[in-house]
Protein backbone atom coordinates (compact mmCIF):
# COMPACT_ATOMS: atom_id res chain seq x y z
CA UNK A 1 0.00 0.00 0.00
CA UNK A 2 2.98 2.28 0.86
CA UNK A 3 4.26 1.57 -2.28
CA UNK A 4 1.29 3.28 -4.41
CA UNK A 5 1.11 5.86 -2.19
CA UNK A 6 4.56 6.38 -2.59
CA UNK A 7 4.13 6.30 -6.51
CA UNK A 8 1.08 8.98 -6.26
CA UNK A 9 2.91 11.06 -4.45
CA UNK A 10 6.10 11.43 -7.07
CA UNK A 11 3.33 11.46 -9.99
CA UNK A 12 2.45 14.36 -8.25
CA UNK A 13 5.18 15.82 -7.94
CA UNK A 14 6.63 15.41 -11.30
CA UNK A 15 3.56 17.19 -12.52
CA UNK A 16 3.70 20.21 -9.99
CA UNK A 17 7.51 20.74 -11.39
CA UNK A 18 5.68 20.65 -14.85
CA UNK A 19 3.15 23.01 -13.87
CA UNK A 20 5.13 25.70 -12.72
CA UNK A 21 7.74 25.23 -15.33
CA UNK A 22 4.37 26.13 -17.74
CA UNK A 23 3.22 29.24 -15.77
CA UNK A 24 7.76 30.80 -16.32
CA UNK A 25 6.95 30.02 -19.46
CA UNK A 26 3.81 31.42 -20.62
CA UNK A 27 4.84 34.64 -17.92
CA UNK A 28 7.50 34.77 -19.89
CA UNK A 29 5.63 34.58 -23.03
CA UNK A 30 3.40 37.25 -22.33
CA UNK A 31 6.04 39.38 -21.15
CA UNK A 32 7.93 39.52 -24.21
CA UNK A 33 4.82 40.29 -26.35
CA UNK A 34 2.04 42.42 -24.39
CA UNK A 35 3.60 45.82 -24.73
CA UNK A 36 3.42 47.98 -21.51
CA UNK A 37 1.24 50.36 -21.19
CA UNK A 38 3.75 53.37 -20.95
CA UNK A 39 5.50 52.19 -24.01
CA UNK A 40 1.85 52.33 -26.00
CA UNK A 41 0.93 55.52 -24.67
CA UNK A 42 3.50 56.87 -25.74
CA UNK A 43 3.62 55.48 -29.20
CA UNK A 44 -0.24 56.59 -29.29
CA UNK A 45 0.66 60.21 -29.65
CA UNK A 46 4.14 60.78 -29.58
CA UNK A 47 3.83 62.39 -26.35
CA UNK A 48 4.31 61.45 -22.54
CA UNK A 49 1.10 59.62 -20.99
CA UNK A 50 -1.36 61.06 -19.66
CA UNK A 51 -1.05 61.43 -16.39
CA UNK A 52 -4.71 60.68 -13.98
CA UNK A 53 -5.96 62.97 -11.32
CA UNK A 54 -5.04 61.00 -8.77
CA UNK A 55 -1.72 61.12 -9.72
CA UNK A 56 -1.11 64.56 -10.48
CA UNK A 57 -3.03 65.51 -6.80
CA UNK A 58 -0.40 63.19 -4.99
CA UNK A 59 2.81 65.51 -6.83
CA UNK A 60 0.48 68.11 -6.16
CA UNK A 61 0.96 67.40 -2.55
CA UNK A 62 4.31 66.14 -2.29
CA UNK A 63 5.54 69.22 -4.26
CA UNK A 64 3.95 71.25 -1.63
CA UNK A 65 4.56 69.62 0.89
CA UNK A 66 8.95 69.65 -0.03
CA UNK A 67 8.01 73.95 -0.21
CA UNK A 68 6.31 74.01 3.06
CA UNK A 69 9.65 72.64 4.27
CA UNK A 70 11.92 74.94 2.12
CA UNK A 71 10.20 77.68 3.54
CA UNK A 72 10.44 76.68 7.05
CA UNK A 73 13.85 75.99 7.11
CA UNK A 74 14.79 78.93 5.57
CA UNK A 75 12.97 81.26 8.59
CA UNK A 76 15.93 79.46 11.01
Amino acid sequence: MSEVLEGLLQKRASLAAELRALDAGIAAYRRAVAPTKSAAAVHVNGTRPTMSLAARKKLSLLAKARWAKKRKEDKK
